[in-house]
């Protein structure tokens, strides 16, 4: 891997099966990967087995607060996940530096041209069109 190449690492930061790990841990599996090579720590929760008495969240921006976690403790690039395709959400994770990337897997799966979408929304200046749908955009 060329050394001027970011290495993105996926970590469930909380495991909701019973006797899963908590933040103290994914903070300490943070600590070794990133000692070994890891720059950029994507933050998820969950997904390592049934859910047990510890539940999850179910509304936009719940997992954001384990990716602040991380990017604190390490002081390294974190990605958010969970239910961020809002584009004022997404910007807020960002702007007030809960993290430095926004992940919108579903939302982009739903709506292709999110990016698209989300600019205009947002009043930005967007230039990433796709060449065939320019017309429709000026």
């Amino acid at each position: 891997m060329p050394a001027d190449m970011p290495l993105f690492f996926r970590i469930t930061a909380v495991e909701y099966a019973d006797g899963g790990y908590g933040m103290e841990h994914a903070i300490k599996l943070s600590k070794a990967y990133h000692a070994a090579g890891v720059d950029v720590f994507h933050v998820s929760s969950g997904g390592e087995g049934p859910v047990g008495e510890r539940k999850p969240g179910n509304y936009p921006g719940y997992q954001v607060p384990f990716a602040r976690k991380i990017r604190e403790a390490l002081g390294v690039p974190v990605v958010a996940v969970g239910m961020l395709e809002d584009p004022a959400l997404a910007q807020s994770v960002i702007c007030s530096e809960e993290a430095d990337l926004v992940a919108i897997a579903r939302g982009m799966l739903r709506d292709p041209y999110w990016t698209i979408h989300a600019a205009k929304s947002l009043r930005s200046e967007y230039t990433t069109i796709p060449k065939q749908y320019e017309r429709a955009y000026h």
